[in-house]
């Protein structure tokens, strides 16, 4: 009996819960009842969930009810000025139409979430790309009506903290349709967490804006000195022979040059290119570009974003004086499989990506192929029509989500490249890098990133002659390990702290001849063991309504380990260029040979003047304890690292900067001003006729002194429109100083202050985007800086049986001429509707559209005559077809 009586109570039960909306009726003993009172009993006795707002729905009243009445029918007739709108069975939502705007009965517009309506909570979601299911970087969340909004982080993901009420999200990303959903919250729902997704706009491209952030993220950001750019926006740029190269789209930007064709390094704020940080998912690139700098290291079609820090960015940051170049990757497709691709005049490339585990697991594979003889042989160089080139690369990167808490990605980099000169020689250079970064959530709150990477560059010069053949290595390894803890209890507040630690092992130099017979001496620098550790800090906050600041407290140390031989020199006895060698001390493996630390504070600050106006001011210390040896005014392969170590101390840069920025007409135009003086504590270059290859005293034929640079960048970009782009200008000086009054060997200039070889006081960009059509956009891309500083000879005179002894001005006391180029680009998207399955685009470009002949450099043979090398002296218009399926 007792189990009959639970049984029907069971069923009851379960029919009560199972009720659903159309079966809950109302009677005309509910007239005069409170609605909202009314609603919670139904709630109550049929299981069923209403979400309104409660305040306004206490002012109305159940009235005219004359027999049993649905209530969902009853709730369309009496409340005309809202939207009724049944989500699922037992799931209503009601919304006031002024709320509601344009969305109507449209199911898709109305997202609830579990949460107590009035009680504060954490509003957390995740912004999808329509095509390809990936998060989308940077993406603006706002709350309608309510000055409180957020970006996207690398996974598209974001939170808010507000009331849980019936309230609008909008939802924005340049170049993609702006999408707005109506949020409610209600204690009996499961969801916690809700995705949507934007698609590209198809009526009209609005995306030529730098930074893949908020309109007025220039504004309201606390960090100064950064760039964003997403992959839309470099694809938008003029391409060279048809491929996207996020290095070169960022010297579009103000505070960023490079030194022109056939440079594979950047300037950054007068900065060597030796002192920029460069990542690729948490792993380290030592030299981003193929072919000398023609082509970029990272394949367009995996890249996520682009963030250039141009000083020392978040504590979490270090290593380098200069800059920090972060390049993310994104993850493949988890829910279908797709195959994109592009070929051009020289060079293929083809990405698979695709779900593992659906839902759960994800791969994207990529790679690069070159074809570019034909191009060598198009200059006017006679070395480089007799000479030939390739390269290919590999990127590959895994996804895997153990649950919403846990999230493990592996990224695998590989590439060569090698470059055969007329002279008989092969350049050779190759990276290897591996890495794997455990993202995990705790709460709301709380989250940590773990990472490992292994970093491995190395070059090689093989000389093919039968006498004089030999080969000359030089590499550097390392590997990386570090941990982020992050806790941010509100929007105002934010707190993370770190560890890292990385293990390096450079081979400096190592000459073998190609047979043992052969008319070369083997020659081989000692390899160089470090570690670097680093403890960091950071804190952003809103000190105010107007005023917020970003403080971070970095700790790095350096020890310089062995085996090891240091040689002991003695600067009172010198022969040649060099002092003698008057000891050897040899170091066992893991011995300290020496050490170095220092602090690395970092802030800024941040006053909104108004809504559309901020003022900005930093200031940052960094320590580079690795240097980059070169002779040369561009980076090259043949360029090597060295450590920190007894007659070589670290660098330490200090960098002051202020800026203006301004917003005007709602977003629609953006300018900037920044200000910046940095100096830099013991540069490097070296004296005077040094040898720097291959010499097992390196040490002493470099010299260490001051580095300042100063400057003013002016940006104005217009954001939205048919018609956009920017202009960017700076005006910057990068000056070098070396005056040791006790050794005339380190002694440059009469030790005054004197050009680096990358100065360039002036620096324009302009770039310009029209959308022809709904298909087809226009893009021009216009830059022009000052000639690089030169040393020249002044005078000659003969002296018995020299002919000619030539005398030179003081270093870089001149200057090449000046560089231009203007590049022309036309993307003609395929029609939509032809193929829904496969989409893609033809780019039609010009590189050098007037044929500036400019100089990468001016030589002089011995009789002081001047010889002028354009490596791109023509016209190179190339066609290039983009597709995916």
């Amino acid at each position: 009996m007792r189990f009959t009586q639970f049984f029907i109570l069971m069923m009851f039960s379960i029919s009560i819960r199972a009720q659903k909306i159309q079966d809950v009726f109302i009677y005309p003993t509910d007239n005069d009842k409170i609605l909202s009172e009314l609603l919670n009993e139904k709630e109550a006795e049929y299981g069923v969930k209403f979400v309104f707002d409660r305040n306004q729905m206490r002012a109305r009243t159940i009235l005219g009810v004359e027999g049993k009445t649905r209530l969902l029918s009853y709730l369309d007739d009496q409340l005309a000025p809202y939207v009724v709108e049944k989500l699922a069975d037992d799931l209503v939502i009601i919304v006031k139409k002024e709320l509601a705007g344009t969305f109507g009965r449209r199911k898709d517009a109305y997202i609830v979430l579990k949460a107590n309506s009035g009680i504060k909570t954490r509003i957390r979601g995740t912004i999808l790309d329509g095509a390809t299911d990936e998060g989308i970087v940077g993406a603006q969340v706002l709350i309608t009506g309510k000055n409180i909004g957020t970006v996207t982080d690398v996974d598209g993901g974001f939170y808010i903290n507000a009331e849980a009420e019936l309230m609008e999200f909008s939802m924005k990303f340049i170049g993609f349709q702006t999408k707005s959903v109506i949020i409610g919250f209600h204690p009996e729902v499961e969801s916690t967490t809700f995705s949507t997704t934007l698609y590209q706009e198809i009526e009209q491209l609005k995306s030529v804006i730098v930074t893949a952030q908020a309109p007025d993220r220039n504004v309201k950001t606390t960090l100064t000195g950064v760039e964003r750019m997403g992959i839309q926006e470099i694809k938008n740029l003029p391409t060279f022979m048809g491929e996207v190269d996020p290095i070169k789209s960022m010297t579009t930007l103000p505070g960023v040059s490079t030194q022109g064709e056939l440079s594979s390094g950047f300037n950054v704020r007068g900065g060597e290119s030796g002192q920029n940080l460069i990542l690729q998912d948490n792993a380290t690139i030592y030299n981003p570009s193929h072919l000398f700098g023609f082509f970029s290291a990272f394949n367009p079609d995996l890249v996520s974003s682009v963030v250039l820090y141009k000083g020392g960015g978040p504590a979490e940051y270090g290593s380098r004086v200069a800059s920090v170049l972060d390049v993310s990757l994104r993850n493949g497709d988890a829910e279908k499989m797709k195959i994109s691709g592009g070929t051009g005049l020289v060079s293929s490339r083809l990405t698979v990506e695709g779900p593992i585990k659906r839902g759960k697991s994800s791969f994207i594979v990529g790679g690069r192929v070159s074809y570019t003889d034909w191009l060598l042989k198009a200059t006017e160089n006679i070395e480089l029509t007799q000479s030939s080139a390739q390269f290919y690369d590999i990127t590959g990167k895994f996804f895997h989500s153990f649950n919403d808490n846990n999230i493990i990605t592996l990224t695998l980099y590989n590439s060569y490249d090698d470059f055969s000169l007329a002279s008989d020689s092969v350049f050779s250079w190759q990276t290897r890098n591996a890495s794997i970064l455990w993202d995990q959530t705790f709460n709301d709150k709380a989250y940590a990133s773990l990472s490992l990477a292994s970093s491995n560059y190395n070059s090689e010069i093989n000389n093919l002659d039968e006498i004089e053949g030999f080969s000359y290595v030089n590499q550097i390894n390392n590997l990386h390990l570090k941990y982020i803890f992050h806790y941010d209890p509100t929007d105002d507040y934010k707190l993370s702290a770190g560890v890292e630690s990385i293990g390096i092992l450079l081979e400096p130099g190592e000459l073998t001849p190609t047979k043992p017979e052969n008319n070369v001496l083997a020659a081989d620098m000692s390899d160089q063991r470090s570690i670097e550790a680093a403890v960091f800090v950071q804190a952003d906050l809103k000190l105010a309504e107007k005023l917020s600041i970003a403080a971070g407290l970095r700790f790095s140390q350096f020890f310089r380990l062995g085996g090891d031989q240091i040689y002991t020199f003695d600067f009172n006895n010198i022969e040649g260029r060099y002092p003698a060698i008057v000891d050897t001390l040899n170091y066992s493996n893991g011995e300290l040979i020496n050490s170095f630390s220092g602090l690395e504070p970092r802030i800024s600050l941040r006053y909104l003047l108004s809504e559309e106006l901020s003022l900005k001011l930093s200031y940052f210390r960094t320590y580079q304890y690795l240097h980059l040896i070169s002779n040369t005014a561009a980076a090259t392969p043949q360029d090597y690292w060295v450590s920190s170590g007894p007659y070589l101390k670290p660098a330490i840069g200090d960098q002051f900067s202020i800026g203006l920025f301004k917003n005007i007409n709602k977003d629609a135009f953006s300018t900037s001003l920044e200000l910046f003086y940095k100096t830099t504590t013991n540069a490097v270059d070296y004296i005077e006729g040094a040898d720097i290859t291959l010499n097992p005293s390196l040490e002493a034929g470099l010299l260490q002194g001051a580095a300042l640079a100063y400057g003013a960048e002016v940006l104005l970009k217009k954001n939205k429109g048919d018609f956009n782009g920017w202009i960017a200008y700076t005006y910057s000086r990068s000056l070098r100083q070396f005056n040791n009054n006790m050794d005339e060997r380190l002694i440059v200039n009469n030790g005054a202050f004197y050009p680096a070889t990358f100065d360039q006081p002036h620096n324009l960009s302009v770039v310009a985007n029209y959308q022809i059509s709904k298909r087809a956009v226009f893009s021009m891309n216009f830059s022009y800086s000052t000639g690089r500083p030169i040393t020249i000879p002044v005078s000659k005179f003969s002296y018995g049986p020299y002919l000619s002894v030539l005398n030179y001005s003081e270093r870089n006391e001149y200057r090449i001429p000046d560089y231009h180029r203007l590049d022309l680009s036309v993307k003609v998207k395929d029609n939509p509707y032809r193929n829904s399955r496969l989409k893609g685009e033809w780019v039609i470009s010009v590189y050098n559209a007037y044929a500036r002949k400019n100089a990468y450099s001016i030589t002089f043979n011995k009789y002081g005559r001047a010889k002028k090398l354009s490596i791109l002296g023509n016209i190179f218009p190339s066609i290039a077809y983009n597709f995916t399926f």
